[in-house]
């Protein structure tokens, strides 16, 4: 009697666990965030965070103007020039986020 029970829960835990993976997927788009967008921009500026910060913000720009409404996403940045004396920082970056359609 007691295998009977063993396995029954056994199946149990099994039937929740597939309806749990099959709905996960659609879960995690529920929120309408489905449509990946990306974009490169260059910015520079006079100094490192100043060019760091307007590529990043090009870059940004450039998603939402296609996508109206996006997460905060990532960056990644790459350092194109710099002159010899540090006044002018040349970034170019890539920004990724998820939007909504």
């Amino acid at each position: 009697m007691q295998k009977v029970s063993w396995l029954r829960r056994l199946g149990l835990v099994s039937a929740v666990v597939a309806v749990g993976l099959a709905t996960a997927p659609m879960a995690a788009h529920a929120d309408g965030y489905d449509t990946p967008r990306s974009a490169t921009a260059r910015g520079a500026g006079n100094t490192y965070a100043a060019g760091l910060a307007a590529a990043e913000q090009r870059a940004r720009q450039d998603v939402l103007a296609v996508g109206h409404d996006c997460t905060p996403g990532t960056y990644s940045t790459l350092l194109i020039y710099s002159s010899p004396g540090g006044g002018t920082w040349v970034f170019e970056s890539t920004h990724d986020a998820m939007c909504v359609d």
